[in-house]
């Protein structure tokens, strides 16, 4: 009976109750990708412990499988011994270790447990994978459904993959910290733990939400997701990489307090996992034994051992097609990621953000002394020791300076990608960089000192310099070099900027860029449309299915650019696509401004064209076009065996090489600047011709005084011959006589504007001369006040731009605002004989002034005593402003308001009634028929007739009543008939009504009215001025 031990002097604290008989056992591994893996394990007899159940499997095959997997997987050897390491060293470091347990064998030790899930079980419910094992250490290899589980997800036995990559990983883990930290006795101890290393828990076939391609740490578990998509990119989660990299966010986890939270945090979560998978692969190798057909001497092993192949790579062992996910070399060949902080909006998720770390990680383990080994425990060293729960890119890089034996080579590796932390000592220099294929552009954006102030610069190329400039040797000035274009080594290229400034201080800065000018993805194609074809007049061979050429003339962005095939197509599809933003692959977007697919043209017969008139914010420089033409449209990397493509490396220049010449004006009062720009000539110069007389030669622009219509003429010349002329009538716009006037009002200038009738629609900008040079544009000449807010002498200037003739108008003027003495005012008195006259008296005092004006009812008046009194009538009563406008000596205008009320005091029109006459009809039952007319009736009289009538009607009410204002009168009344006391609408005015006679009175109620005064609004209730009386009728 044998037991894994981590050490003599370890022991692993808080791991779950399992039994202590633990075997090495060989193990059947491997997928689609790395082929068939026989793991072979230690022992005294070594042939009962070679996996020889795995060296005699023979790879299924089917139509589909050999579809799906063309070349079939070799079967190889693994001998994995480590007898140095600190955990299985009872099995000489071998950790294809599991658990022994009445005869069956459980993938479980003190490092790994690995648990299988199964369908229609709950997640809590899955267990240990197991087989049966009756001898104990039995080869651990199952071919059932492994047709299923092959064609499903391209792994054999997914859980032998994961439970010796996990341990592997584990036990890498274990010796590194071990070795950083050699006084911790135990692997995760409960008090002052340096660090932690708990069991690692795998849960193979499952993954967190059903996502079935998407492998995870969920804080306890580490969830090797099943596959699923025969013909897709993501296979069992069980390889090498992905299990090694779910382990390092657990490792992380355990060691440090950053938690993945998102942002920049997750990013440096993601760093971390794949920095684990190098390393964890880096150890591996280095514990494979020489055997024959060995694993590690396969084309895959050997590519993963090589810096220019796949070591780099990240889960180029999981995906079907050997592509990685990741690249942790050159981040940016995904296409999505990047690998410098100063792009870090660029990229979208955690994923592509880790880049900027990973490629750090990647340069120093490439460093004199360095190695992966060395770096991972540098990076091991700063999350145990430095990282926190808001860990960042920056405070990583802060973290590693900091636990670095080298710190300033640390630093510098890490401003290679654009990381400077508060401790690294160095002073950055701000610049961008445009890639360009071989070339790259760089742009110094430091605002941290002026131009003046630099006094060399180098521009440096791994290490070459391409541009040495000193202040005042005769190189031109910084401006001159502070921008420019440099040439790229093929591959990785640094970039180093060095300033000194004339202080003596120094600040320096890198860019890491990748050279190349061929493209990335080369179609395998084999169809032959075509032998050769005519760009913009070049010819070019195309006698393959892939052809590449370089055209010797460039392409400008104003031309319209041309191919012309040199054989019938027959109505294919022809594609057309340019690599602008130079990462060499030609991508389609929806967005139109970053979409390279400039031409997608079917039924094409013998030539396409366009331009790229949509492109001018495209960068000049080297540039890749892809033609390709195929039966239908492809996308620009896809592989056909119909299609034919040609590649064309190409320069790309901003512009047109068609020599064009115009000239555009613009007038200021009446000087007229003409100014000339052209196309297709290198260091134009031009001449200028007015009605045929030369003004001016070897200048692009001129001024001129221009009154009348004139025919300008500019030639456009190269090397001293005119090459192209253009020539049109120039008519200046006549003067609008502009002017402007400001009226004081406290510390506020009240503007107008005045001209002429304009031709073209204004735009009026204002200077208004104050200490904070407010300026503002207004569309009208309405006046407007602006508040200077003290007091003083103030340049105004207003200029008139009329855009669509080019004209601009400019006014001058100097404003005076200063307080007037106290005691200016004026006197308002109105006339006692006319309440709407007024007469104005201006209080002067000792003011001296050049002009006074008044401003009644919006008119203003100019009276011809300035210092005397002046009458106005107004129109109408109400509130009315009255300004009174002083001109001083100076120009200067001061306003003073008055607001008046006007009241009308002619009393109101009062109506009297003095008397009434009231002609009755009497009679009896339902008739009237007697008259009798009662005069004289005066308020409150009582009337009746001298017999004793039962029935009354009243036949006519006249009225004898007098107005104050002699004014037409007018009378209305109500007959109260029911008797109840109150009068009603209804009642009024009715003559000829049937009156009932008694003791009890018949009321009756007149008004008299004016018109103005108008009839009563409520019965019998007169209106403001008229007059009311009533009588009584009974009988």
């Amino acid at each position: 009976m044998k037991h894994l031990t981590c050490a003599a002097s370890l022991a692993i604290a808080a791991l779950p109750a399992l039994a202590t008989q633990y075997q090495a056992v060989p193990a059947f591994t491997g997928n689609a990708t790395m082929g068939i893996n026989c793991v072979h394990a230690p022992g005294t007899d070594l042939v009962t412990n070679k996996a020889d159940k795995c060296s005699q499997f023979v790879p299924p095959t089917n139509p589909r499988i050999d579809a799906q997997f063309p070349t079939p997987p070799t079967t190889n050897n693994i001998v994995y011994r480590n007898a140095q390491s600190k955990s299985f060293a009872a099995f000489e470091g071998y950790p294809m270790v599991v658990e022994v347990d009445q005869g069956k064998c459980y993938l479980r030790n003190e490092l790994v447990n690995t648990i299988i899930a199964e369908r229609n079980v709950a997640p809590e419910e899955f267990t240990t994978y197991s087989y049966d094992c009756p001898n104990g250490n039995e080869e651990s290899y199952d071919d059932s459904n492994m047709l299923y589980k092959y064609i499903v997800s391209g792994a054999f036995q997914p859980q032998n993959d994961a439970h010796l990559y996990a341990g592997i990983t584990m036990q890498m883990a274990v010796d590194y910290l071990s070795e950083l930290y050699p006084e911790q006795t135990s692997l995760c101890p409960a008090w002052d733990a340096q660090y932690c290393i708990n069991q690692m828990q795998l849960r193979v076939n499952y993954s967190v939400d059903g996502q079935t391609y998407s492998s995870s740490w969920d804080g306890t578990y580490v969830n090797l997701a099943a596959g699923g998509n025969a013909f897709g990119q993501f296979a069992h989660g069980s390889s090498f990489d992905i299990v090694s990299h779910e382990i390092g966010h657990a490792l992380l986890t355990w060691n440090s307090d950053l938690q993945y939270s998102g942002g920049e945090q997750s990013a440096v979560h993601e760093a971390f996992s794949d920095m684990t998978t190098l390393a964890a692969r880096d150890y591996f190798f280095k514990h494979l034994q020489p055997t024959a057909d060995a694993f590690q001497d396969t084309p895959f092993g050997q590519s993963w051992q090589n810096d220019q192949a796949k070591k780099w790579w990240f889960a180029a062992d999981r995906n079907f097609n050997g592509t990685p996910s990741r690249y942790i070399n050159f981040p940016r060949f995904d296409l999505i990621s990047v690998d410098d902080y100063r792009d870090i909006e660029e990229a979208s998720g955690p994923h592509q953000k880790s880049g900027v770390l990973s490629k750090f990680f990647y340069l120093l383990s490439n460093q004199n002394g360095w190695d992966i080994e060395k770096a991972y425990k540098l990076v091991l060293s700063a999350a145990k020791q430095c990282f926190n729960s808001n860990s960042d890119i920056d405070h990583a890089g802060y973290c590693l300076v900091r636990q670095a034996n080298d710190p300033v080579l640390v630093s510098t590796l890490l401003q290679q990608v654009g990381v400077t932390p508060s401790n690294s000592g160095v002073n950055n220099l701000q610049f961008d960089v445009t890639r360009l294929l071989d070339e790259a552009k760089y742009e110094i954006t430091d605002r941290s000192f002026s131009n003046s102030q630099v006094d060399t610069l180098k521009v440096l190329v791994n290490g070459v310099a391409q541009v040495d400039w000193t202040k005042n040797t005769g190189q031109g000035s910084y401006s001159s070099v502070k921008s420019s274009h440099v040439m790229l080594d093929s591959g990785e290229s640094v970039i180093e900027l060095k300033v000194r400034l004339t202080n003596g201080q120094e600040k320096n800065a890198y860019r890491i860029v990748y050279g190349a000018d061929t493209p990335r993805c080369v179609p395998e194609t084999a169809g032959l449309a075509l032998s050769s074809l005519t760009v913009n007049g070049q010819s070019v061979i195309a006698n393959s299915g892939y052809t590449f050429a370089s055209l010797q003339q460039p392409v400008y962005s104003l031309n319209q650019f041309m191919a012309q095939f040199d054989a019938q197509l027959n109505n294919r599809h022809v594609n057309v696509y340019a690599d602008f933003n130079r990462n060499r692959v030609f991508e389609e977007k929806t967005d139109l401004l970053s979409n390279e697919l400039l031409l997608s043209q079917s039924n094409v017969t013998t030539e396409v064209n366009f331009d790229f008139s949509n492109f001018q914010h495209i960068a000049a420089g080297p540039m890749l076009l892809r033609i390709r033409i195929d039966d239908a449209k492809q996308s620009g990397c896809a592989k056909t065996a119909t299609g034919q493509v040609v590649d064309l490396l190409v320069d790309f220049v901003q512009g047109s090489d068609i020599k064009t010449v115009e000239f555009t004006h613009q007038q200021v009062n009446d000087s007229m600047t003409l100014t000339a720009s052209s196309t297709g000539v290198e260091n134009p110069t031009y001449n200028w011709y007015f009605n045929g007389q030369q003004v001016a030669q070897d200048t692009a622009a001129i001024t001129r005084q221009m009154t009348e219509t004139t025919t300008v003429r500019v030639d456009l010349l190269s090397n001293g011959q005119v090459v192209q002329t253009t020539e049109q009538d120039v008519t200046p716009v006549a003067s609008p006589r502009l002017s402007f006037s400001c009226t004081v009002q406290q510390t506020q200038c009240q503007f107008s504007v005045q001209h002429d009738v304009l031709t073209a629609s204004p735009r009026y900008l204002w200077s208004f001369g104050d200490s904070s040079n407010t300026q503002t544009t207004r569309y009208t000449n309405e006046t407007f006040a602006f508040d200077y807010r003290e007091y003083g002498q103030f340049d105004v200037t207003l200029d008139l731009y009329l855009d669509s003739v080019n004209a601009r108008f400019t006014a001058t003027n100097r404003v005076y605002v200063e307080s007037l003495p106290d005691g200016v005012s004026f006197d308002v008195n109105v006339s006692q004989d006319d309440p709407l006259k007024v007469t104005l008296t201006p209080q002067l005092g000792t003011l001296n002034i050049s002009d006074l004006r008044w401003n009644v009812e919006r008119v203003w008046h100019q009276p011809q005593d300035m210092s005397g009194p002046w009458d106005y009538t107004f129109a109408q009563f109400g509130t009315h402003d009255i300004y009174m406008a002083l001109t001083l000596p100076n120009g200067a205008i001061h306003t003073i308001k008055q607001t008046i009320v006007l009241e009308d005091v002619t009393p109101p029109e009062v109506v009297t009634i003095n008397s009434l006459d009231v002609t009755m009809k009497y009679g009896w039952w339902n008739s009237c028929w007697t008259t009798k007319t009662i005069r004289g009736i005066r308020d409150n009289h009582t009337i009746n007739h001298a017999y004793d009538y039962s029935r009354g009607c009243v036949n006519k009410i006249e009225v004898d009543a007098t107005s104050s204002a002699n004014s037409s009168i007018r009378m209305e009344f109500w007959i109260d008939e029911n008797k109840n006391g109150v009068y009603e609408a209804h009642e009024r005015n009715k003559y000829g009504s049937k009156l009932s006679l008694s003791s009890k009175s018949v009321n009756v109620c007149v008004v008299a009215y004016t018109d103005e005064q108008g009839s009563s609004a409520v019965p019998c209730v007169p209106q403001e001025g008229a007059d009311s009386m009533q009588f009584k009728i009974v009988k």
